[in-house]
């Protein structure tokens, strides 16, 4: 058994061939909240405080065809920890912008 226990999801990511009007459609059609936003993505949030990322498309190949990354939330005191664990069983961590993260078993990008 792990000792990383994660708490929730930070937030969902897909890609989309037009972030803005994918934005205005999740606001518009199901309430959500636009939160924060780059030239790359845009963050919506749900009123129960889950965020849905978009990111925009670097292909038309890429919308639609899976899951971009899995963020999940882990208590502040325990993140450096838990990438302590993962480095000592070999999990292979790579930064990408911001984050630290590392592939699943399919190679989904999962960050804390």
């Amino acid at each position: 058994m792990s000792g990383i226990r994660a708490e929730s999801f930070n937030h969902v990511a897909i890609r989309v061939s037009d972030m803005r009007r994918s934005a205005d459609w999740y606001v518009e059609h199901l309430g959500m909240e636009a939160v924060g936003e780059t030239g790359n993505h845009i963050f919506l949030k749900l009123a129960g405080g889950q965020v849905l990322a978009l990111f925009r498309a670097g292909d038309p190949s890429e919308v639609g065809g899976g899951l971009h990354h899995i963020a999940l939330n882990l208590p502040p005191e325990e993140k450096e920890r838990a990438y302590e664990d993962l480095r000592k069983k070999g999990f292979p961590l790579e930064r990408r912008g911001p984050s630290l993260g590392f592939p699943d078993p399919d190679g989904y990008w999962i960050h804390f």
